[in-house]
């Protein structure tokens, strides 16, 4: 398995409000099937950072065309990156 950080930026917040709780439920299922590592809002609310573990870039790309973010028209932009973690958990 590889690791995945997915840099978001947000459209509105009012589109960001309409849909978070159904992006939250989409994230913890994410997490119970073991391939959402973290994910959360950056401190400006511009957008947010999510890091997954997956066989590939393509599962990651997958898992996010069906977020409700995605479907929801939340996220302006999102930029799927390979990461190698070399300190920490």
């Amino acid at each position: 398995m590889a690791r995945f950080l997915v840099l978001t930026t947000f459209t509105s917040a009012e589109a960001r409000m309409a849909h978070r709780a159904a992006h939250r439920e989409y994230l913890n299922e994410m997490v119970a099937k073991g391939k959402l590592l973290m994910a959360g809002p950056f401190a400006d609310e511009s957008g947010g950072l999510i890091i997954f573990e997956a066989n590939d870039e393509a599962e990651v790309d997958a898992i996010m065309a069906k977020d409700p973010f995605t479907t929801g028209g939340v996220f302006a932009t999102t930029e799927i990156r390979p990461w190698v973690l070399v300190a920490g958990q």
